[in-house]
């Protein structure tokens, strides 16, 4: 009887030992579940020099072109007259015109709404057209949907991009450089640094306000509408190089051909660099997609750009 009663013990103990590190095991996958399940991650493909998705916009299957220098979500009327009833927008009439690189685009319709995009959430201002034949999803109307934060950290070296928490933020953001994020009157987030360009064995800098533009395929596009820019073209520190067409000869593209260049203490070598005249903008230029093939987060609830080892 004693060692019936003393193995009993024994087994018992042993029992709540193994149910101890089963409950332990249990909590670890549900906390590991519950992370995933928290998290907005965003698979990109690319094509023709920009990044798609391929996600859902309340419950409508939707391929989204990543932006951040559109005015809102650009939707084409196609697609909201094939989606409105799982859209459930209030739209009105309107009669907008939007400027773009590729031309000018005009609205048609408008809203002002909230939509769940696959694990995140947009919201700002829709804009519908006839031209476009997709959805353009710029990137700081996007929302965590625990905490409601815009936080988005793109990481396009792994095609993909993401939201997180501001609790989740510290941690993301260990040994990144910090810059101030700022909006034109556009709406594009845009960083105040500096440029130092060689070019033709020349020096150049420039000190002004970027446009972060994930729509822009390139690593740096420069404006000549901005003064001080023109001023080094027009001075000679940095001479432009023409594109020509190959049967015509005009002239279709200017640039220059940079042996190094450092911008938000990032170094390039032996790159091309597109220069323009944007009359409606005055900002210096554009650092485009190549530029954040190294992760990067946004801010955009504290306007703070943090730019990832």
């Amino acid at each position: 009887m004693e060692h019936s009663e003393e193995t009993t013990r024994k087994n018992w103990r042993q029992y709540q030992q193994w149910m101890r590190g089963a409950v332990m095991i249990l909590f670890l996958l549900l906390g590991q579940y519950g992370v995933a399940q928290t998290e907005a991650v965003f698979k990109l493909t690319q094509e023709q020099g920009h990044f798609f998705c391929e996600t859902t916009l309340n419950g409508a299957s939707a391929k989204v072109m990543v932006e951040s220098g559109v005015p809102g979500l650009m939707m084409s009327e196609a697609f909201y007259e094939a989606n409105k009833e799982a859209l459930k927008m209030e739209v009105k009439e309107c009669d907008e015109k939007i400027m773009y690189l590729g031309g000018m685009r005009h609205i048609i319709y408008s809203a002002q709404a909230r939509l769940r995009m696959g694990g995140a959430i947009f919201e700002g201002p829709v804009k519908i057209t006839r031209e476009d034949d997709g959805l353009k999803m710029p990137i700081q109307m996007l929302r965590h949907p625990l905490d409601n934060s815009s936080i988005v950290r793109m990481d396009l070296g792994r095609q993909q991009f993401s939201l997180c928490s501001r609790n989740e933020l510290q941690d993301s953001v260990k040994g990144a450089s910090v810059f101030d994020l700022a909006y034109n009157q556009w709406g594009m987030p845009v960083v105040t640094t500096t440029l130092d360009l060689k070019a033709d064995g020349r020096k150049a800098r420039l000190t002004g306000k970027f446009i972060t533009d994930m729509g822009n395929a390139s690593l740096l596009f420069l404006n000549r509408n901005n003064t001080d820019m023109e001023n080094l073209v027009r001075k000679g520190t940095l001479r432009l190089l023409d594109a020509r067409d190959k049967a015509t000869g005009k002239v279709v593209a200017q640039g220059i051909y940079a042996e190094k260049l450092t911008i938000c203490d990032r170094t390039y070598k032996d790159v091309s660099v597109g220069v323009s005249t944007f009359k409606s903008l005055e900002e210096c230029g554009f650092l485009g997609l190549k530029f954040f093939t190294m992760p990067a987060i946004f801010d955009f609830g504290e306007n703070k750009l943090y730019l990832c080892r």
